[in-house]
């Protein structure tokens, strides 16, 4: 059971230095061509990471990797792992409570379409893109748009 100031600590350092992302990920093989990717990031200078490895070992999984950059993330990753780290961090966010929020609710929406239909699918996405406009994402290649080509293009919902 984890302390309820070290989910505090873990909520403000979220607040100020980590991020929430949704992403559409290219896979080939994939009926729609895209997958939800869903993580939580937290960033520091490589030279202090020690406190990425402590959030890590508090929070047990996930992975910390050294970018090129001299800035190094713990990253978790999948919907379910990330759902649970939201709901623990939530009472105690401030800055990106409204992310939390949004992305619990997209996560919950996952949830209940394990096995989307093509248009649940292209639904799915369009919350996607509303979260990368809450993040002010402006590196985003993969959208709803190109979720509707392709199931447009394999003739999975109508043009």
């Amino acid at each position: 059971m984890m302390q309820e100031t070290t989910k505090a600590y873990i909520a403000g350092f979220l607040d100020g230095d980590g991020s929430i992302m949704f992403q559409l990920i290219e896979r080939k093989g994939y009926i729609y061509k895209y997958q939800i990717r869903s993580s939580v990031c937290f960033y520091q200078d490589s030279n202090h990471k020690e406190g990425l490895k402590w959030i890590r070992d508090k929070i047990g999984f996930g992975y910390i990797r050294d970018r090129n950059d001299g800035v190094s993330d713990y990253t978790v990753v999948g919907p379910e792992r990330v759902e649970w780290l939201l709901k623990m961090v939530e009472p105690y966010v401030v800055f990106k409570a409204e992310h939390v929020k949004v992305a619990l609710k997209l996560l919950n929406a996952m949830k209940e379409n394990r096995k989307p239909s093509p248009g649940q699918f292209l639904e799915l996405a369009k919350l996607v893109d509303s979260f990368a406009i809450l993040n002010y994402s402006k590196k985003k290649k993969n959208n709803a748009a190109n979720v509707k080509e392709h199931l447009n293009s394999k003739g999975l919902i109508p043009p």
